[in-house]
């Protein structure tokens, strides 16, 4: 009769687990899985900037329109600005007439907030885009 040995049995049965590979799958998923939807969230995140900074040029040149016509103390810059700038929050809109070699120009500068995604753990980030735009002075005296 063959007698045995426990060590044997046991190295067998622990090649045999080692082997195995069930669930294996879904470790790497679970592993992989967050660093899909961090891609997802900064991907989303950048589009958002783009659209931020999209608007906020579109938003100034707008109002550098209106400020080229009516002067830039008329309030209709400001409303041309924040009807242009719709779904953003429009913090501060500078405006100066400047001297250059083409004759007067009026800049508006249109500064407004960068919408964010709230990630857990890292709270709220609070940035501010500026569009800039610059056009020709069109006064009363050209017509």
């Amino acid at each position: 009769m063959k007698e045995k040995h426990g060590g044997g049995d046991g190295m067998r049965h622990l090649l045999k687990y080692v082997k195995n590979e069930r669930g294996s799958q879904l470790i790497e998923f679970v592993a992989v899985f967050p660093l899909i939807i961090f891609a997802f969230l900064f991907v989303w995140q950048m589009a958002l900037v783009a659209y931020t900074v999209v608007v906020a040029e579109g938003a100034a040149r707008d109002g550098a329109r209106v400020a080229a016509v009516a002067g830039i103390e008329d309030p209709a810059v400001d409303t041309a600005v924040h009807n242009s700038a719709r779904g953003l929050d429009v913090l501060d809109i500078p405006k100066n007439v400047t001297a250059s070699s083409y004759g007067e120009e009026v800049s508006v500068n249109v500064d407004v907030a960068l919408k964010t995604i709230n990630v857990p753990f890292v709270g709220e980030l609070d940035y501010e885009i500026t569009g800039s735009a610059t056009m020709p002075y069109e006064s009363e005296e050209d017509d």
